[in-house]
């Protein structure tokens, strides 16, 4: 019976390597991130759950809840072709979006290339993970997929552990120490899995008739609502959009 399982999650898996591009750009995973100062204590950690769903142009990084408390926007990134990009931040209880150009990102000094693309759609960047020593000794697998084992330090000496799933350019888990704190990522739930038997867990992906259902107001026109009493009751709400900071006075 084991056998049996392992070949038909073998299966699986090349069939979805074969697919093409789609093995490693079509994938919805939910993660745990842990914010620990030390000398840490679990009672006064903060807690963040989301899910990154991603396609092929686009990636969406949905929060759910943060410190126990229900969370309701999303980030909705999207590749262009020539190389550029926009982004789209969505409120959903309010049924609304701020809609951000590739020359808004720029004014913002948001910087968008293939590091920071690769940063938003697999956490840990190509060329982090090229800088980190592959421990050869700590193979494993989870949800039917091999896992490799790197470590080493990133950037100012930060001391970083690093789980990846090759097939799907993801992490398992990501565990960093700086010097003041931790953080911890680690995966709850998988689409797809090859694993048998596995819960299903359905991703809240935005959908384009969902998304075309909400009001939609561009960064550019945000200006020009400051002295709205009711607009500005819903952007009160969009704290964590980029750039807002400069429209509340």
């Amino acid at each position: 019976m084991r056998l049996k399982q392992t070949a038909g999650c073998f299966a699986l898996v090349m069939a979805m390597i074969s697919a093409g591009a789609q093995a490693e750009e079509i994938v919805n995973a939910r993660y745990d991130t842990v914010q620990c100062a030390l000398p840490c204590q679990a009672d006064a950690a903060k807690h963040l759950q989301w899910w990154l769903m991603r396609d092929q142009d686009e990636v969406e990084i949905r929060q759910l809840y943060q410190n126990g408390e229900p969370a309701h926007h999303s980030s909705l990134w999207q590749k262009k072709p020539g190389g550029q990009f926009s982004y789209i931040y969505l409120m959903h209880d309010e049924q609304r979006t701020i809609d951000y150009s590739d020359v808004d990102l720029k004014l913002l000094a948001i910087k968008m290339d293939e590091a920071t693309w690769q940063l938003k759609t697999q956490l840990v960047t190509d060329s982090e993970l090229a800088s980190l020593q592959k421990v050869a000794d700590e193979a494993s697998e989870q949800y039917g997929y091999a896992i490799e084992k790197y470590s080493g330090t990133l950037g100012n000496g930060i001391r970083s552990q690093v789980w990846w799933i090759p097939a799907l350019k993801l992490p398992y888990k990501v565990e960093y120490t700086y010097p003041q704190h931790t953080v911890s990522i680690q995966l709850q739930a998988l689409q797809p899995a090859a694993k048998p038997g596995q819960p299903v867990e359905i991703a809240p992906k935005t959908s384009l008739t969902a998304l075309s259902q909400y009001q939609h107001v561009d960064y550019a026109d945000l200006g020009d609502m400051e002295h709205n009493p009711s607009e500005m009751q819903w952007l009160a709400k969009a704290h964590d959009a980029p750039g807002l900071q400069s429209h509340h006075h």
